[in-house]
């Protein structure tokens, strides 16, 4: 196994503060074990708080206190050229000594020790200290827990197993999933922002949603989320077995596919869309339709799901709060959700008008990309992933063929809409025109033009204006002018 240069000689520093034995553990050797990029340095040692303020000091980064409770710290390093790592966290040895701590570690690839300083970057296996065989885990691969005290002790862990596993490209082992279903009713023991922060942190790892399905495989992603429960009964004559809670995962696959393809998707677009949240975008896609089973009505023959969007929007904005999301990421999944059916209904004419795309761009602002790339996911979970695929340069090309030729109906209709989703998104990032036209005028000077008061007909007058800039038809100060004189007019 091998260290970088510089993470040897950060280890020999960090060593040399403190006269008891200091012990680099966790995440660095289990990356440096799967040739992942060592960006991290965790260390145990005993007077950790010590340790971790000589190294703030020594390293001229910030001290921080993780966990007062278990005595665990973190140095943040300042950014440098040329430098890979980013912090260093400093945990009290737990027990009598390391071979006592390591036996309460999470997984067998955390639960592996190395005696610092180190001599060199190239470390012999002979050198570590491996109780639980941590290193033949990783050597195959596989994420492992043998105990289900370990879960009880700390119930976070329960989310962290496909964290980690997703991060690193592991396989959890069949007994440790086992235990996870066993122990699965204490998800919500943790603190509510540890389940926020490893939830999130699962949700930005590109294929993130296979995890999200062996997660409810495992009973874990209800016991964490009960509100999603009920929708895996729902709708079931449209959905299949699973309803609802089946199509929520299918449309964060294919979401997740838009992301990890949008080169190959939108090829001019990729650049502009390179920045998508991935994480908040993929919880909006979990839980964008789970207020259809408190909304579900018979009309005729069909099953319908009227003002879901709205409750649903509600309901996530209570889950995200309590779960202690911050305000931004609160109010953009919420934001998705209320407004994800807006693209269909778009969708439902012969054309779109400026004045509707004007009034999308004018409500989500800021919100429309991610609005818009769920909504493709939305749509796109309709056709089986190899048909979406020959199908794309129908749905999202910038000249694409005739839709006529498209069979059957139901696959031609989600094609359309892909091409309404399409057209809005080009739209939005369309460098010479903006998705809501800059005012010409402001308040002051409707009044002074129409000699009129405060009041709320100016703001009616400004909207007017907004449109017919969205429209094409006023496109200076003096046809704006012009425009509003026409309005002071009318009755």
């Amino acid at each position: 196994m091998r260290l970088t240069a510089e993470a040897v000689a950060a280890l020999r520093r960090l060593s040399a503060l403190r006269p008891e034995p200091v012990w680099l553990v966790g995440g660095a050797i289990r990356d440096a074990a799967l040739d992942r990029p060592v960006a991290d340095l965790d260390v145990a040692s005993r007077g950790a708080k010590a340790l971790a303020q000589a190294a703030a000091r020594a390293f001229g980064g910030s001290f921080v206190i993780l966990d007062a409770e278990n005595k665990v710290y973190r140095v943040a390093l300042r950014p440098r050229p040329r430098s890979a790592l980013r912090q260093i966290d400093v945990a009290e040895i737990q027990g009598k000594d390391i071979a006592e701590d390591l036996a309460r570690r999470d997984f067998t690839v955390n639960a592996v020790a190395l005696w610092l300083p180190i001599a060199s970057t190239a470390i012999p296996p002979a050198a570590f200290l491996d109780p639980r065989r941590g290193l033949a885990d990783l050597k195959r691969r596989v994420l492992r827990c043998e105990s289900g005290r370990l879960f009880t002790d700390d119930p976070l862990r329960l989310l962290r197993a496909f964290r980690v596993a997703a991060q690193c490209g592991l396989t959890i082992e069949p007994k440790t999933l086992a235990l996870i279903r066993k122990h699965c009713g204490l998800a919500r023991k943790p603190a509510a922002e540890r389940v926020q922060a490893e939830l999130m942190a699962l949700l930005a790892v590109p294929g993130a949603p296979a995890w999200l399905k062996l997660m409810d495989d495992a009973g874990l992603l209800t016991a964490l989320l009960p509100e999603l429960e009920p929708a895996r009964a729902c709708a079931e004559e449209y959905y299949g077995v699973g309803g609802v809670l089946k199509h929520s995962l299918t449309v964060c696959a294919r979401l997740d596919f838009l992301l990890e393809n949008l080169r190959a998707v939108y090829p001019d677009l990729a650049r502009s869309m390179a920045a998508a949240p991935r994480a908040p975008l993929m919880l909006a896609a979990l839980l964008h339709d789970m207020s259809k089973p408190e909304t579900a009505r018979r009309d005729g023959d069909r099953l319908r799901f009227f003002g879901h969007d709205e409750r649903g929007a509600q309901r996530a904005e209570k889950i995200l709060r309590e779960l202690r999301f911050s305000r931004e990421h609160v109010r953009l999944v919420a934001a998705i959700i209320r407004h994800h059916l807006r693209p269909g209904h778009l969708a439902g004419g012969e054309t779109i008008t400026e004045k509707a795309a004007y009034r999308f761009f004018r409500d989500l602002g800021a919100d429309a990309p991610g609005l818009l790339a769920v909504a493709w996911a939305d749509h796109a979970s309709y056709l089986p992933a190899p048909r979406l695929k020959r199908l794309l340069p129908q749905a999202c090309a910038r000249k694409p063929g005739p839709l006529a030729r498209i069979r059957p109906a139901e696959a031609r209709k989600t094609v359309r809409h892909l091409r309404l989703v399409s057209w809005l998104l080009r739209r939005f990032f369309k460098h010479d025109q903006a998705p809501v036209p800059v005012r010409l005028l402001d308040g002051r000077d409707v009044m002074k033009a129409l000699k009129i008061s405060p009041g709320p007909r100016v703001g009616e007058i400004l909207e007017l204006l907004r449109e017919a800039q969205a429209e094409g038809r006023v496109q200076d100060r003096a046809q704006a002018l012009a425009f509003v004189s026409r309005l002071g007019l009318d009755p």
